[in-house]
């Protein structure tokens, strides 16, 4: 028997693996047809967000300290948890950027195999366990596709649901498939009559791994286990505690190895690379300010409503193992709670709430498609309709992401095929194949490709997040680049102000580069003086509410202070290759040196080359 549900597993893996095939390869057939670039400039341009990139490819080498500097080597590491990219780094490492699109193929057949083997657990039938599998991961592109209604609502739970799953890198791809993978264990913890502390080593290994990948998903994975082993066990929980000690205590043993991996890191790691990333520390009117948010947000409209369509469902559905997602439900709730009242450190909070939208919605659709298999599927065998939607799905998903793909690409003609232009001109001249030459680019994209294809110096990183320099030093290799490319103090201050975007303030360069040093919202602003803002500003500020986390504004002493710092700064650089971009954050169109040669020029790029490395131009 058990050889027999093996290869059936085995068999349905190979189905899966099928399916997603069908599913992720459109993009990548498209993006062959339309653009002919290098398979690094490829996946920069056609995965998504390709922030983490550059990170997992110095994982990958070991170094957990890059400063893609000759000059500076002594650096702390870089925060984020080296587990929540171990995925990427093992198959970058065997074969190299092809390992994106492999994990889009293999990560989404084992969504559809995860998802399969839990509502085979829930009593679904077979057939129709593929196309739930198949409906829950095209559901977010579907809830996009309807936001020409102008429906507030769905605007709102497509925008959360791009969290449930996506094609994003290293989340929700990869993280959010151990986090399944967990809810799929816990279900059959529910479910098995005996030897089921046998799971308590993989719910060991899996939240051990989530608290690295990320934590927000640990706290629910800590709530739900919880919760559900007082639902299996009811009056005779303390006794199967203690009965089963011994395995608790081992399993206890594997979880804390996991955290003693993430709290090494945390420990060695850059304190200004943390603050960049949005982490702040929380007094005690903060937290009452929390507090009242949570407060209000549990006691608002939408909440209220969807807790009540949850427990009507919870009550209606007779099927125990079913109700784990209603569990699910409340442990998404319990998580913020629970986090606010232990920790004083804040980071990113949204991520709590979108998860108690996710999670709040996916038990009533659960409950809506078990429904729907108990009195059509099961009952008439419809296995040709089956048939026709799973086939009606699949076409529907590739037509509306090939359409999309296809104005983007119309779109992104011009930028890619220059982008291009100029990765084609690198490669093909052996006077810039020395990775150690000192680069001087500030376009995003090209920085990513010159880091994965393994250049080692530049004048300046532009994305944070690569590197874990103290900002100071972001600060001085800005300001002497800029002096570089004889900017004005005037340009300067045009480059770093405080910009709006229709509901909040966002300069996109500041942000990039100095991350959310600057976050401001109503909980946490830069030097905590709200008087040292602009009127216009402080309204945002007031306004923004403390789940947002992508608003940055500069206030007036940090300007003073970064203005008198440009006046003094008088560090020189001399960098070997410098990109301009036409179209950039800064938009020059010549480089005022003598001591360099133009080599390349089209509409969008122009480079230059010392004249020590080419003296003939």
């Amino acid at each position: 028997m058990d050889v027999f549900v093996n290869h059936q597993k085995k068999s349905f893996f190979l189905s899966a693996l099928l399916l997603a095939i069908l599913l992720v390869s459109l993009k990548w057939i498209l993006s062959y047809i339309y653009f002919d670039e290098d398979i690094v400039l490829r996946i920069i341009n056609d995965s998504t967000d390709g922030s983490y990139y550059p990170i997992i490819n110095s994982f990958s080498d070991f170094n957990l300290s890059p400063s893609y500097s000759e000059v500076i080597l002594d650096l702390k590491v870089i925060s984020f948890p080296i587990l929540a990219l171990f995925v990427n780094l093992f198959f970058f490492k065997i074969i190299g950027s092809y390992s994106f699109i492999f994990l889009e193929i293999i990560c989404t057949a084992f969504f559809i195999f995860i998802f399969n083997n839990i509502l085979q657990k829930l009593s679904f039938s077979f057939f129709f366990t593929i196309i739930c599998s198949i409906f829950l991961f095209i559901l977010p592109t579907f809830l996009i596709d309807l936001s020409f209604l102008g429906i507030k609502t769905l605007d709102l739970l497509a925008a959360n649901l791009q969290q449930f799953y996506s094609m994003r890198f290293p989340r929700p791809i990869i993280s959010n498939l151990f986090f399944f993978a967990f809810i799929y264990f816990v279900i059959d913890f529910f479910l098995k009559k005996e030897d089921y502390f046998k799971s308590f080593y993989f719910f060991s290994i899996l939240m051990g791994i989530t608290i690295n990948v990320f934590f927000y998903l640990f706290f629910i994975e800590f709530f739900l286990l919880i919760i559900v082993f007082f639902f299996k066990f009811k009056i005779i929980f303390f006794e199967i505690i203690l009965k089963n000690f011994k395995h608790l205590f081992a399993s206890l043993i594997i979880f804390l190895f996991f955290v003693l991996i993430f709290q090494l890191q945390i420990f060695y790691s850059e304190p200004d690379y943390i603050e960049r990333l949005g982490v702040f520390y929380l007094n005690t009117n903060q937290k009452i300010i929390l507090f009242e948010y949570l407060t209000k947000f549990l006691f608002g409209k939408n909440f209220i409503f969807l807790f009540t369509l949850n427990t009507a469902f919870f009550f209606m559905i007779k099927n125990k193992p079913i109700r784990i997602f209603y569990f699910l439900f409340l442990s998404s709730i319990l998580s913020p709670i629970f986090f606010f009242f232990i920790f004083n450190k804040g980071v990113d909070y949204y991520h709590f709430f979108n998860w108690v939208v996710i999670a709040g919605f996916l038990f009533p659709t659960i409950c809506f498609l078990y429904l729907i298999d108990l009195k059509f599927f099961q009952k008439y065998n419809l296995k040709n309709l089956s048939k026709f939607l799973l086939i009606f799905m699949l076409l529907y998903f590739n037509i509306s992401n090939g359409l999309k793909y296809q104005n983007s690409a119309i779109q992104q003609t011009l930028v890619r095929s220059n982008l291009s232009d100029v990765t084609n001109f690198i490669n093909n001249n052996k006077f810039l194949e020395d990775k150690n030459l000192e680069v001087l680019n500030l376009n995003i994209k090209l920085s990513n490709w010159f880091l994965l294809n393994d250049y080692k110096n530049f004048s300046l990183i532009p994305i944070f997040f690569w590197t874990p320099k103290k900002t100071e030093t972001l600060e001085n290799e800005l300001i002497s680049s800029l002096k570089f490319l004889k900017l004005s103090k005037n340009d300067f201050y045009d480059l770093i102000k405080n910009k709006r975007q229709s509901w909040r303030f966002k300069n996109n360069f500041v942000y990039n580069y100095f991350g959310r040093n600057y976050l401001a919202n109503s909980l946490v602003t830069f030097n905590k003086n709200k008087d040292d803002f602009e009127d216009i500003e402080k309204k945002y500020i007031k306004s923004n509410n403390l789940i947002i986390t992508h608003q940055v504004i500069i206030p007036k002493a940090e300007f003073l202070r970064l203005l008198n710092k440009f006046d003094n700064m008088n560090t020189e650089i001399n960098p070997d290759i410098v990109i301009l971009d036409k179209n950039g954050f800064i938009k020059i169109t010549e480089l005022e040196n003598n001591d360099y040669c133009q080599i390349f020029d089209n509409k969008l790029f122009i480079i230059y080359i010392s004249k020590k490395l080419k003296s003939q131009c």
